[in-house]
């Protein structure tokens, strides 16, 4: 489900219940990104950012522009470490265009995901695991309040050391 140019001006509501309906949303909110994608989660979800086009779409992203960021907050990245998720190994060779950290501890406990494209796009699921949310490829309104609460937990966040290579 790539975007196509009307999507991107699409204000509809779009409900989704399922991982198979969330998988190509959440692709085609990355895909409609021009300079910042903003993920957050309990880790970076398996089924939604760890396909083969997700992980291209970031690194495109990433190579696009020297302004362009990607931000990732996400509770614990161990189990993305050692299942071997993509993501992980695009950030360590891009460490200064994506950008991994852990909330502190008053916000330590999410439940949902979400992704942020620039300043119109964005899917969210309140519950991480049930995969039931709502998507919309223009509301700039949503877009701005979501991107308040999730610049102030990235302002509080950490570096995530789990992901950091070291170079001997």
């Amino acid at each position: 489900m790539k975007h196509t140019p009307d999507l991107l001006n699409d204000t509809a509501l779009i409900h989704f219940e399922d991982r198979q309906k969330a998988i190509p949303l959440a692709l085609s909110v990355a895909q409609s990104a021009k300079r910042q994608i903003c993920i957050m989660g309990r880790d970076i979800d398996r089924p939604l950012f760890d396909t083969v086009e997700f992980v291209e779409c970031i690194r495109q992203l990433a190579l696009s522009s020297p302004r362009a960021q990607i931000k990732i907050l996400a509770q614990k990245t161990k189990g993305n470490v050692k299942s071997g998720h993509r993501i992980i190994p695009l950030s360590q060779q891009l460490s200064s265009l994506i950008h991994v950290r852990t909330p502190d501890i008053q916000h330590s406990n999410i439940q949902n995901i979400l992704i942020l494209a620039d300043d119109f796009a964005y899917l969210k699921c309140p519950k991480a695991n049930y995969y039931q949310g709502t998507a919309c490829f223009y509301d700039r309104l949503e877009v701005r309040h979501l991107q308040s609460k999730f610049d102030d937990i990235w302002s509080h966040a950490t570096v995530d050391m789990s992901i950091r290579r070291l170079h001997l």
